[in-house]
């Protein structure tokens, strides 16, 4: 089966709506705090429509090597990219191709919180992180559906969501090889040379395709994760 492997495609007019309650749900607070609630939804009423997420994403074909924990990206011009999945090669042995992207917030809503930050407004500052991440689940649950779209049309199942620096072995500096892929540009993103993307709300993933997986939902990987005990993408959030 062929999958178009020619192009990067670009997201530049994603729509994000965040609810006031969806904030909310968000935020888990120790006792009667009505102010806090209060706050947060003063904020996500200040910064609404400051959001800007964009997304790059490209089909390219994937291969194991003889190497252990190593994946290979074949481009439609015949060169290859070897990049060490540590661990998370488990989790692409069915992959006949990936989904590449990155996908960002946006630079507006950073330069936000700097300022409320700047003013020695912290707990604005928090919020609007908060609203951010909001903003990239939200965004990344787009990029989760072409790829499930994709299975679909190809009665095919896909890997779960995997995302340099967050799975066990997989690590940071594998984002630069990643990026590499993709006309970061296009999206107003950069990467540094220690593998740092900006703006900072701004990942990079890859989702396997092929015929071996069982499912065609992407999953995630919260069980490996060197994170999972700080995550700040868990369901609620605590202030004390």
């Amino acid at each position: 089966m062929q999958i178009d492997n020619a192009h990067s495609h670009v997201l530049s007019h994603i729509k994000v709506d965040i609810a006031h309650q969806e904030l909310a749900q968000k935020i888990k607070t120790s006792g009667n705090m009505p102010e806090i609630a209060k706050t947060a939804k003063k904020i996500l009423d200040q910064v609404k429509n400051k959001w800007k997420p964009a997304a790059v994403y490209r089909w390219l074909e994937f291969q194991p090597t003889d190497a252990d924990t190593t994946g290979r990206i074949i481009q439609n011009s015949g060169s290859k990219l070897d990049i060490d999945f540590g661990y998370s090669i488990k989790f692409l042995k069915h992959a006949s191709h990936a989904l590449v992207s990155v996908y960002t917030a946006g630079r507006e809503l950073e330069q936000e919180s700097m300022k409320a930050s700047q003013k020695g407004d912290l707990l604005g500052a928090y919020f609007i992180d908060l609203i951010g991440l909001i903003v990239l689940e939200k965004t990344g649950n787009q990029i989760k559906q072409i790829a499930q779209e994709k299975a679909a049309e190809t009665g095919w199942g896909v890997s779960p969501f995997l995302s340099p620096g967050s799975v066990h072995g997989w690590e940071l500096e594998g984002q630069i090889k990643l990026c590499s892929l993709l006309p970061l540009e296009k999206i107003n993103v950069s990467i540094r040379d220690d593998a740092v993307m900006s703006p900072f709300k701004t990942i990079s993933c890859l989702i396997g395709l092929g015929p071996g997986y069982d499912t065609a939902t992407v999953g995630a990987t919260c069980e490996v994760c060197s994170k999972k005990d700080k995550c700040q993408m868990k369901d609620n959030f605590s202030i004390h």
